[in-house]
């Protein structure tokens, strides 16, 4: 399978044989908080200098890999939230303000384009079906390619069943487009959120040859450190490990520090766990900027 070049430079593959490459910190949860009647993706269009100034917060905080306000911009999902706007007219706004955050650093980065779980779990949704569901994601997924990113961000994935419908388009759509697998954790250990082992997803992902499988948001960053570890029991792909800083309480405070954080992902590092490394809920570009101070004194884990 080729891959996009970046701005005429190494592709993403490229990249992660030679070093630990660092993502950016949470998109929603930096842009409205705790508000529940706010859809952070329309943000894109309604403050987009709002939206261009995180991006650029990542970036110049050393952030190589940069996500798409796009979480919730499938149409069923825009339907439940309430939003008039078009997936279509969401997601260009979103690649524009990244795009322009890009220009104001001055350094190459890749874009990449987020796909959320949508509205429901479908293997256990008694009022949608999987044609709907599939629909849904063609139209996120096919205006994702139209503008151009350079990887599909399957992330916060609570169903596998969603994540391998998403996966069947993007390969679909864009073949050539490298994709990027994340689920949430269950509480216990070696178990996704929904009960699913993680050997199983594992083996349920591999058939889209993935770029990376790892983890998101969960509980917190220490959870995430040691499910990364049993992943490497189950796969060669690269490992993708984006923690939240913890649960919030009921003001909307995260628990772990930057340092916390930082020090957690350290431990990962060291033992030569990591390939992609950010933030997830309640992170911020100060989270970024010490993780990728940390990254660059580490090798990336060995895929081969």
């Amino acid at each position: 399978m080729s891959e996009k070049i970046n701005n005429g430079v190494e592709s993403i593959s490229e990249l992660l044989q030679r070093r630990i490459v660092v993502g950016d910190a949470a998109v929603g949860t930096a842009l409205v908080g705790t508000r529940r009647d706010l859809c952070p993706d329309t943000l894109s269009i309604t403050e987009p200098e709002k939206v261009v100034a995180l991006h650029e917060a990542a970036i110049n905080a050393g952030a190589k890999l940069i996500t798409s306000n796009t979480f919730l911009a499938d149409p069923l999902m825009l339907k439940e939230c309430g939003v008039e706007y078009s997936t279509e007219q969401i997601v260009e706004a979103a690649i524009k303000a990244i795009r322009a955050a890009q220009e104001r650093s001055g350094r190459n980065i890749f874009i990449a384009g987020s796909i959320g779980p949508s509205v429901r779990n479908i293997t256990l949704a008694i009022d949608l079906d999987e044609a709907t569901l599939r629909e849904s994601y063609r139209t996120l997924i096919a205006a994702l390619a139209r503008e151009g990113v350079d990887i599909f961000l399957i992330e916060s994935i609570t169903d596998v069943r969603n994540a391998e419908i998403a996966a069947e388009l993007c390969r679909e759509i864009a073949p050539d487009t490298p994709i990027i697998f994340s689920a949430v954790l269950s509480k216990i250990g070696g178990l996704l959120i929904s009960g699913r082992s993680i050997e199983k997803y594992v083996a349920d992902v591999e058939k889209f040859e993935p770029l990376a499988i790892g983890f998101n948001c969960s509980t917190g960053v220490k959870s995430v450190v040691d499910n990364i570890e049993l992943l490497t029991r189950y796969t060669k792909r690269y490992t993708y490990c984006s923690p939240s800083a913890g649960i919030p309480d009921n003001k909307g405070r995260y628990a772990e520090s930057v340092k916390r954080h930082t020090e957690t992902l350290r431990t990962a590092a060291e033992r030569g766990l990591l390939n992609i490394v950010g933030g997830c809920c309640g992170t911020t570009a100060e989270y970024t900027r010490s993780v990728a101070q940390m990254a660059r004194h580490y090798k990336p884990r060995k895929t081969e």
